[in-house]
């Protein structure tokens, strides 16, 4: 086994001495409920605001129904809120349902370092906790920042190639965050959480050679319910080791290949929160580059006067987003070159309408997309593109840098309000819609939050 680090140190097999399980834990309870800075709560806000927004809009798709139907089949009474129909089901269930709507659309927010949807896992079962245990808005957005702290200190510990070797981060990372965050609620102190995070370990799954299918986002689901199983197993008195991350074929000898157990401990003053971007196209993130590239370019060059269109993007998004026809709205959202496609035929590709149906078989989209040549280049960076675009009236050229985090928090909560607008309006109006936004962003003065979504729900639903 060999652990990657900075200086591509000697290879060592032993670590138990990295003590790195306790180290993860400490940071997720290191901080008090009322100790997060301002611009972390409010960026957990815009998550919060986001997740909701993409999980509501997801809500009647075939996929979500059938998870439903077979949920159903063992009925579970209990107080947590499913967001499309306000019915109070087991926080479990309310967990798994949705944290899968919440990454059926594939627009959900992204922590591009961890390669982790840190939302998707988070909130689901944050919510479900404060409605079933107790918990004010305060400490819920607190409980956030730890869970986007662990999955993004272990993601930096187990490197590129716990993804490469095929693992989703989302799911098995996420499990961890979710842990924390519901362990955070139910007050496990640092010992209890190191238990924890074994049944975390030994319950996270979820493979990335299910991309493009349903099952991607089902991880999701099951990332925030195992979370919340892990933090309330050790919560009720079960035990397990408690040295998961360190022991001898545990869980990073497993899943990783390459590993550094110096960077469990974050930078001073880095809160991985202040890392996370948004989507503004219903797609894959590693698509979201190449688009806003295109983007930049249409109207430049008629499809008649086009003769090559040329897509460099990171040499990783070759085997995660680079189906060539896609034949399904799961699969478009994985295909770098349908996605610039319909960018260049001019469709709205933040309405996930536009991804399905007469979309996928238009012969103006085809037409674009058969000119589409998408490269791995070893030269771009992560979640960078480049679009270039030959034709008689000659060369343009355009390239786009989607990793960075929007830096006046201002300018991106209206374009999460947009962009929540857009996705929700239609079906429910706008009045509900801004009176749900406004409950939403206002989650730090809650005190309780046991009625809180669920009164936002059903406002929004009632009628519906």
């Amino acid at each position: 086994m060999h652990i990657a680090t900075d200086m591509d140190s000697a290879p060592q097999t032993d670590l138990s001495s990295t003590d790195m399980t306790r180290r993860l834990a400490r940071q997720a309870l290191a901080f008090d409920d009322r100790a997060v800075p301002a611009d972390v709560e409010e960026i957990a806000r815009h998550c919060l605001l986001d997740w909701f927004s993409v999980s509501l809009a997801a809500w009647d798709s075939p996929q979500l129904r059938a998870l439903q139907a077979w949920v159903g089949l063992e009925p579970a009474p209990g107080v947590a809120t499913l967001l499309g129909s306000g019915q109070r089901v087991a926080a479990s269930q309310a967990a798994l349902i949705n944290g899968t709507a919440s990454h059926l659309l594939d627009f959900d927010d992204a922590h591009l370092p961890s390669r982790v949807h840190p939302s998707a896992p988070l909130w689901p079962a944050i919510l479900a906790m404060a409605q079933t245990h107790g918990g004010s808005g305060a400490q819920a957005l607190a409980a956030f920042a730890a869970g986007v702290q662990v999955q993004s200190r272990l993601g930096a510990v187990m490197g590129n190639s716990h993804y490469r070797d095929g693992w989703h981060n989302t799911a098995t990372l996420g499990t961890f965050g979710a842990t924390a965050a519901a362990g955070r609620l139910l007050g496990l102190d640092e010992d209890a959480l190191c238990r924890a995070f074994g049944f975390a370990a030994t319950l996270s799954a979820g493979m990335r050679s299910v991309f493009g299918s349903p099952a991607k986002p089902l991880h999701a689901g099951r990332a925030a319910a195992t979370g919340m199983m892990a933090a309330g197993l050790v919560h009720r008195g079960m035990e397990t080791f408690g040295d998961i991350l360190e022991r001898p074929e545990g869980y990073v000898q497993t899943y990783a290949s390459t590993f550094d157990p110096a960077r469990i401990d974050a930078p001073a003053d880095l809160w991985e929160v202040r890392r996370i971007v948004f989507k503004y196209h219903a797609s894959c993130y590693g698509t979201q580059a190449p688009i806003e590239a295109a983007l930049a370019l249409r109207g430049r060059m008629d499809r008649a006067g086009c003769e090559r269109i040329d897509v460099h993007v990171e040499p990783q998004y070759m085997d995660v987003c680079n189906i060539a026809r896609p034949t399904t709205t799961s699969e478009a959202k994985f295909s770098v070159a349908h996605m610039v496609a319909l960018a260049l035929a001019g469709r709205d590709t933040s309405n996930e309408e536009n991804l399905s149906g007469s979309a996928l078989t238009d012969g103006d989209v085809i037409a674009w997309r058969d000119l589409i040549h998408v490269h791995g280049d070893p030269q771009v960076a992560r979640a960078n593109a480049r679009v270039t675009i030959a034709g008689s009236n000659g060369r343009l050229e355009n390239t786009h840098d989607a990793s960075l985090p929007q830096s006046d928090l201002r300018i991106q909560r209206r374009r999460l309000l947009e962009k929540s607008s857009l996705l929700l309006n239609p079906r429910y109006g706008e009045s509900r819609v801004t009176e749900a936004q406004a409950g939403l962003l206002a989650i730090g003065s809650q005190d309780a939050l046991g009625d809180w979504l669920q009164d936002i729900v059903l406002r929004m639903v009632d009628d519906k």
